[in-house]
């Protein structure tokens, strides 16, 4: 045991010094902030031990918000909201039901730690030198604390909060942490009786989670389906077989096994799990690459109409008519993915809504509606947009200071252009929610019709200006297309953090609108001033 405690020193020191020279490296970069670490900073040994002291406790506190967001979020949620007339003993029943499927099912089939590719591991092994064995079995009996730590507080405040057992619902942890050490030692198993590492392929991960997931929230619509994982979780032989089982397979990996092979299995230097750096740099070029096919089909007759179109035009108007025929499918491919998207989801919310319309309010739903913002974020095509900008046009362009000195007219032009498309996408939205709103309410509600258009529309207009206007103020772009300006990522948290104070604060729908027309007129207005301001010094290639 000695040895185990010394290898999770050696990794929790090991942690808290990459994150620690992160947040040096992250704080240097700040105007203003940076000038108060200096490179000397990093050899600040009791600088660095105050900081690794707070990163510990934010460790401690992020695992265990990790674990109420799950047992809260995706447990005890669903049931408040959609279990309206159910006493305590069925609630429980339907707790356990769902915590069988998505942590003993679901997590014990996609998740091994034996098995799974990461950077602390490679580095613990690869470069540090830890021994495999020694080091897989200090992350097992580290894992696995901690995993009762944290599911075992976070139940008990659920418990608490619904009244159940607070020793039934801990003993149902316990079990469930003695049988995800089993499934670590049948993952393991598999691996050496075929060399199959399971949790790698993907579609069968992919599949297990759609039925784990229908599974668990399918009893939710109706009280006639069986709730088959509290019924196992309540078998007392069966609990007690776990119990010996998982007992004597968490012997066997803590003191008998030889993890030497599977470890160096999954810390091959070229798995790209491990090169996230590099292969999301690829990935990004090849999304804005264009395809030979693209000048096929500009180099006839397309090509000459678009020509012939642009003479008409003069200056950066016609080179961005130019621009846009020529790479026309860098923004049509991923409008057409979100259009997609948009339909695959209004299908579902409609057919949510068609199920639940007897257990479910639009008055309820009110809440949530600041969920709309995080959802236009990722159904605006901004992003993409710019990168393709960036990529081909901008990153020898913006080496010339009339081009930077000229940004207030390009960018007028394209902000057309983009607001052009997110208002449709935008319509969309509004579209498919208006259906599912019509069917929840059976036609009779049709008041808040009018401010959930009022604000997809604006949430349109805002994320086509934010966008845009975040990319000619901080052009946060390297030429391999990774961003690492920290104003820039600073500047969209901001939009996240906005989202969680709407949420914690749950304003009206019309009050949350009216916010959000304000906010996106006076974004509107300031756009075109600050880029005439900042684009000429910061409006550069990094």
């Amino acid at each position: 045991m000695q040895g185990i405690f010394s290898t999770i020193s050696r990794m929790r020191q090991l942690q808290v010094i990459t994150l620690v020279n992160r947040i040096i490296y992250f704080m240097q970069k700040i105007p203003v902030v940076g000038r108060f670490f200096s490179e000397q900073t990093y050899a600040a040994f009791w600088t660095k031990r105050i900081i690794g002291a707070i990163a510990v406790i934010l460790m401690f506190v992020a695992g265990l918000l990790e674990s109420l967001f799950y047992i809260g979020g995706m447990l005890a949620l669903p049931i408040v909201l959609w279990t309206e007339g159910y006493n305590t003993p069925e609630r429980f029943a339907l707790l356990l039901h769902m915590y069988f499927c998505i942590s003993g099912v679901m997590a014990g089939m996609t998740s091994a730690k034996v098995l799974e590719s990461n950077k602390m591991k490679y580095t613990a092994v690869r470069l540090i030198r830890i021994v495999p064995t020694k080091y897989m079995r200090a992350v097992l009996f580290y894992r696995y604390i901690t995993f009762f730590l944290y599911q075992g507080i976070a139940i008990t405040l659920v418990s608490l909060f619904f009244n159940f057992s607070i020793f039934h619902a801990l003993l149902t942890v316990g079990v469930m942490t003695i049988w995800r050490m089993m499934s670590e030692f049948l993952h393991l198993a598999v691996f050496r009786w075929k060399g199959t590492i399971l949790v790698q392929k993907t579609w069968v991960m992919g599949l297990v989670m759609i039925l784990t997931l229908t599974a668990a929230y399918l009893p939710l619509t109706s009280r006639s389906i069986p709730l088959f994982g509290a019924v196992i979780l309540d078998q007392q032989w069966l609990v007690t077989l776990i119990w010996l089982s998982g007992t004597v397979a968490g012997y066997v990996l803590l003191k008998h096994t030889n993890y030497t092979a599977a470890v160096r299995a999954v810390t091959n230097q070229s798995d790209p799990l491990l090169n996230t750096e590099i292969m999301m740099a690829n990935l990004q070029q090849q999304m804005v690459q264009a395809k030979d096919n693209d000048y096929g089909k500009h180099s006839s007759s397309n090509l000459h109409a678009c020509e012939q179109t642009s003479l008409g035009k003069k200056g950066y108007e016609q080179m961005h008519n130019l621009l846009v025929s020529r790479y026309n499918h860098l923004i049509q491919v991923p409008f057409r993915r979100r259009l997609v998207a948009i339909m695959i989801i209004g299908l579902l919310l409609s057919f949510l809504a068609f199920i639940f319309r007897d257990h479910v309010s639009l008055n309820s739903l009110e809440r949530f509606t600041p969920v709309l913002i995080m959802a236009m974020l990722s159904l605006t095509i901004g992003r993409e947009v710019c990168k393709g900008l960036f990529y081909h046009c901008d990153m020898q362009l913006m080496r010339y200071s009339f081009y930077r000195k000229h940004a207030k007219q390009h960018f007028r032009l394209r902000f057309r252009s983009l607001l052009f498309l997110n208002l449709k996408l935008g319509a969309c939205v509004a579209t498919v929610l208006s259906v599912s709103i019509l069917v929840l309410s059976e036609g009779r509600d049709t008041s808040t019709l009018l401010p959930v258009w009022c604000m997809t529309m604006a949430l349109s207009v805002f994320f086509s200006v934010h966008h845009l206007l975040v990319y000619y103020v901080f052009q946060p772009y390297t030429t391999e297309l990774e961003t690492n300006n920290p104003l820039f990522t600073l500047v969209n948290s901001l939009i996240s953090l906005g989202f969680v104070v709407a949420m914690l604060l749950g304003p009206t729908l019309w009050v949350l609108t009216v916010v959000l027309i304000v906010l996106t007129v006076g974004y509107l207005l300031s756009a075109v001033p600050l880029v005439s301001k900042y684009a000429q010094t910061h409006f550069r290639v990094k």
